[in-house]
């Protein structure tokens, strides 16, 4: 015969069975759909987006003119003139408008502090900072690859048959490294920016210092003496992309060594991100 008092242990035993179990899987899964969702209603990703197309279309007019100038001299000047790469000129403003987008992913959370509510549903904070990694990435290397791949046909169809050293690639293919290099440290900046992004938890400060690693750090680097000028330029983020390539370059690193400094900025940038965004308080 069942008693009154055994009713409660009773309910809560059957609805403890009838409760569903969800895979870790599952939930990150879920935490990457609705990361995604809300990248794409943020209205600051499109305006991005749309710095990097300005950026692109800027970098072809840039080209445009170069390729007028060149036809224009004599063959003594035209031997003179530096190559052509439009990557050089557009990635590092692709790298920061999509680096942006990496770093609004967390830091327009903290900035509207909907990050609560995130976090109340789902509450392993590593899993939700893996899911806003995640979504940061694919918004890295698919714009990274889309941009540069515009940008490497939009040059090669503008240069034509023109020689070297105006043409930095004798056949099309011999460019296509160069494009999927430049992706992958877009990919690398921002997952970057997202650590960052965790750590200063302010979108301004963040893109302060994204404009600043990968805008301004680059062009400080040219007026340093020669030797540092190698040095510290051959570790920043644009200078990788040629080192990664092995093309043609002034700068210090190896294939690998270029390799290894990409690694070591994913590793500290993401690892302090984590820390940041593990131990202190969320508010």
């Amino acid at each position: 015969m069942t008693t009154l008092g055994d009713l409660p242990a009773a309910t809560a035993a059957t609805a403890s069975a009838a409760a569903p179990t969800v895979s870790r899987s599952r939930v990150f899964w879920d935490a990457v759909a609705a990361e995604w969702m809300k990248m794409r209603t943020i209205r600051s990703t499109w305006a991005f987006l749309a710095g990097g197309v300005a950026a692109t279309l800027v970098g072809m007019l840039i080209l445009f003119l170069l390729i007028q100038s060149f036809d224009q001299d004599a063959a003594a000047a035209q031997a003179n003139y530096e190559t052509a790469d439009t990557t050089v000129v557009v990635m590092p403003f692709v790298m920061f408008f999509l680096g942006s987008i990496g770093a609004m992913v967390i830091t327009s959370e903290f900035t509207t502090g909907s990050i609560g509510p995130g976090l109340l549903a789902v509450p392993r904070r590593r899993v939700l900072l893996g899911a806003k990694a995640t979504v940061a990435a694919a918004v890295g290397v698919l714009g990274g690859l889309l941009f540069a791949l515009v940008s490497f046909a939009g040059a090669t169809l503008l240069l034509g048959d023109r020689p070297a050293p105006l043409n930095p690639w004798p056949n099309w293919a011999d460019g296509l490294l160069t494009v999927f290099c430049g992706a992958l440290v877009v990919l690398v900046t921002n997952a970057v920016a997202l650590g960052l992004g965790a750590v200063f938890r302010s979108t301004a400060s963040t893109l302060v210092t994204m404009g600043g690693l990968v805008l301004v750090a680059p062009v400080f680097a040219h007026f340093l003496p020669t030797t540092w000028q190698l040095r510290f330029g051959s570790i920043l983020l644009p200078n990788l992309t040629p080192q990664l390539a092995g093309d043609n370059h002034p700068y210090l690193l190896s294939q690998a060594g270029a390799t290894a400094v990409l690694v070591g900025y994913v590793v500290v940038a993401l690892g302090a991100g984590a820390l940041s965004f593990c131990r202190r308080d969320a508010s």
